[in-house]
């Protein structure tokens, strides 16, 4: 599988700008993917899939580092509805909140192959997903001691919803939350997908050029109406969660 600097940049909330520890986390990604090339494990996937589990896992890997909020906000909430912090927790004893868990790794890995393939594509309790997170979790884990802060995940801390000089940072903030961040980026594909036939209607009756403005008012719209995640919330609910804790 290869996994260019592109294809990591896109999830960066700071793309196109590449910070400091971008190399760091860059070279985590590509050690995983090296790992899952070298294990027998759910090689069934093709690599896009692959390709995107392993960034995913990576982004999560930023935001524990980071403590940016958005891994927080989800298990928080998740754990206030329905008593546990994830939908499928196997190591409840080991669990430690807001740090870095297998469960975690394990979740983050079926929830995107969910989001590419349909929820009842993999089984939340398959050995091999199990293998594969327990890899994946070793080398997280070998090096999360010293595994540099990604200044940039942490945007929600820096920001007020109420101040109109913060409308643009939170804008940016949003639209990455939404289209590119790990925990959501699985279910908004989908919202894409579904909208995709607008979208070409978009471009047949405008051209490609006078389409893009266009294009780009039916993603913020998108955006704006429909819920992602695995609590499903709209993209100002779960700003209001990661920046000022309520939904």
């Amino acid at each position: 599988m290869e996994i260019s600097i592109k294809d990591y940049m896109e999830r960066q909330p700071s793309n196109p700008k590449v910070e400091v520890t971008d190399q760091f986390y860059l070279w985590i990604a590509l050690r995983l993917a090296k790992v899952w090339d070298e294990s027998p494990w759910l090689r069934d996937l093709d690599d896009a899939v692959r390709r995107d589990v392993v960034l995913a896992v990576t982004g999560y890997y930023q935001d524990i580092v980071a403590d940016a909020g958005l891994w927080r906000s989800f298990i928080s909430l998740h754990n206030k509805r329905c008593g546990q912090y994830l939908p499928h927790v196997v190591n409840l004893d080991e669990y430690v909140e807001y740090e870095l868990n297998l469960d975690d790794v394990r979740y983050v890995i079926w929830w995107t192959i969910a989001g590419e393939r349909g929820v009842d594509a993999l089984d939340p309790h398959d050995a091999s997903l199990d293998a594969l997170a327990t890899a994946f979790h070793m080398v997280l884990d070998e090096e999360y001691e010293q595994a540099p802060v990604p200044e940039q995940f942490c945007i929600a801390r820096r920001v007020d919803l109420d101040n109109p000089a913060d409308a643009q940072s939170i804008y940016d903030y949003a639209y990455w939350l939404y289209w590119r961040s790990f925990l959501l980026r699985p279910s908004s594909q989908q919202v894409m997908e579904r909208a995709m036939p607008q979208a070409h209607e978009i471009i047949r009756r405008a051209g490609e050029t006078d389409a893009r403005p266009l294009l780009q008012d039916m993603n913020d719209r998108l955006m704006s109406t429909m819920p992602v995640g695995p609590i499903p919330l709209t993209i100002a609910q779960w700003l209001r969660l990661i920046i000022e804790g309520e939904e």
